[in-house]
């Protein structure tokens, strides 16, 4: 029997005028979107372009005004999302677990829009479009750097899809001859170029952000829009000179130079200027001067982020030596029990915690300072590097104390931690601060000398004050103890040597 049905709308074109294909039906979309529902709204919103994206016979006109239309609507509403997600904003109808997907998914495709304009275009070679297509080029590429960007702050792997749009856009703007023209992407937003915003992402990379906390990633590319400025892109090989280099025509991060990364597609760069930069920043925060006269955040001043602009002197230096692993390591394969958290710790370390607090970790590699470990995970694991671990089955004693010093998660949900093992005879003691009441629990490590490491506290963070005086009990004994300078802070926990005023 003949299918008339499938004839008619076959002739008719099913698909013509459902959903959204150009400004008219995007226009008519976002009018009937729930005011009050945000989440529900963007995921709309997200649909839309994914219908546009995906449809190769979209007009070019149309495409170049659907696009950017979507991209204004939706981005107070993409802000209120990655609001919900920091914990910044409360919201009875969205979690944070919740709107994750959809944060993740606007950046993609939103970027994959402008990226499909900036294609369309190159295939037609249309008159009278080069400010748009400068504009695009430059918000594809801040997309996918935030796409980048988001990946980091979770440690999640980087797929070589992006890095091949971000070196593809580039590539572009550079062919076009507009990638150091200044631009404002957004009314209101500050004006930019492409270069510029690309060498963010690439210095962020070789942060190495899988060693770092995600509120110093945050830090680091907040600082990075006040200095990639300083960094300029070459064509021509200069390696005596030069640090870094990446081809923009791949679909891999930046690396440090060889002397074969050769062709007309890469690009190189030194850091001289920069370093010299942070160096002098450095200074005239630790003489006084306020952060904010620096264009640099308020909280940049404190002893651990100018620590951390030494480390990135470190990492983006010629001038510093290759790390040098403390101790030798092998392969080893074992399961451990792991309890996450200084809360957690202190409590197993007392008997009080419950095995539900335990997790199973399969152990790779390890050496006297430190295992590499894994473990597979179906959720956004909330694990971050800074995180005390208690550490059951290795060394001699029933449980060690350990820090997370690296995490990497890749697409099919195992995670690979390398942790550093800073306690192998932790001790429970009992604090209470010279000028008040309240006691609190931290760890006493102590003096190693096998690994040269003298005596320290770890204590939780909100309790941590340099030069502060407690009162520290253990084992029967007591003793007035003053804090040192923290030797390092995490999100939680703050770790420190101390002096020893007088036995109580």
């Amino acid at each position: 029997m003949f299918d008339f049905k499938s004839l008619i709308s076959a002739i008719l074109g099913k698909n013509k005028n459902e959903g959204v294909y150009d400004l008219k039906s995007a226009t008519v979309m976002m009018k009937e979107l729930p005011e009050s529902d945000i989440l529900q709204a963007q995921i709309e919103i997200i649909k839309a372009l994914q219908q546009i994206n995906s449809n190769p016979r979209t007009n070019i006109k149309e495409r170049f005004k659907t696009i950017p239309y979507l991209d204004e609507k939706a981005r107070a509403l993409q802000d209120h999302l990655v609001a919900i997600y920091q914990g910044k904003t409360l919201d009875d109808g969205a979690t944070p677990k919740q709107v994750l997907p959809t944060l993740l998914a606007f950046w993609n495709d939103m970027g994959d829009g402008y990226r499909l304009c900036i294609k369309q275009a190159s295939q037609n070679t249309p008159r009278g479009l080069d400010k748009e297509l400068q504009l695009f080029t430059l918000r594809g590429l801040m997309y996918f750097s935030e796409q980048a960007r988001w990946a980091y702050l979770r440690y999640m792997e980087m797929d070589s899809r992006t890095w091949r749009n971000l070196n593809r856009l580039y590539l572009f703007a550079e062919q076009k001859g507009f990638a150091t023209q200044p631009i404002q992407p957004y009314p209101n937003a500050e004006i930019t170029d492409i270069r510029r915003e690309f060498m963010q992402l690439l210095m962020l990379s070789l942060a190495i952000p899988e060693k770092l906390q995600p509120a110093q990633i945050e830090l680091v590319t907040l600082w990075l829009k006040r200095w990639a400025s300083r960094i300029d892109l070459e064509s021509q090989i200069k390696p005596n000179r030069q640090l870094f280099a990446i081809n923009i025509a791949g679909s891999t991060p930046p690396k440090r130079l060889r002397r074969d990364m050769v062709g007309e597609n890469w690009r190189y760069w030194f850091t001289e200027t920069l370093t010299l930069h942070i160096k002098e920043t450095i200074e005239k925060l630790q003489q006084g001067e306020d952060p904010t006269e620096l264009g640099l955040p308020p909280e940049s001043n404190q002893a651990a982020h100018l620590d951390l602009m030494q480390h990135l002197i470190n990492l983006w230096s010629r001038d510093t030596p290759a790390p040098v692993r403390k101790a030798e390591r092998h392969s080893t394969q074992k399961t451990i029990k792991v309890t996450r958290g200084l809360d957690d710790v202190i409590g197993h370390l007392r008997g009080e915690a419950s095995a539900d607090t335990q997790s199973r970790w399969s152990i790779d590699n390890e050496s006297t300072t430190g295992i590499g470990v894994n473990y597979q995970t179906n959720r956004d694991d909330e694990l971050q590097v800074g995180e005390i671990v208690g550490l059951d089955g290795i060394g001699m004693n029933p449980v060690s104390v350990g820090i997370v010093r690296r995490i990497t998660k890749k697409r099919d949900g195992q995670v690979n931690v390398g942790i550093e093992t800073i306690s192998q005879t932790p001790i429970i003691v009992e604090l209470t601060p010279l000028l008040g009441n309240r006691s609190f629990f931290g760890v006493y490590s102590p003096e190693n000398t096998s690994i040269n490491q003298n005596r320290f506290l770890v204590v939780p963070q909100a309790f941590f004050a340099d030069n502060r005086e407690f009162r520290l009990a253990a084992q029967g004994k007591s003793y007035r103890i003053r804090l040192a300078p923290a030797i390092e802070h995490t999100a939680n926990a703050s770790l420190a040597n101390f002096a020893v005023l007088e036995k109580l």
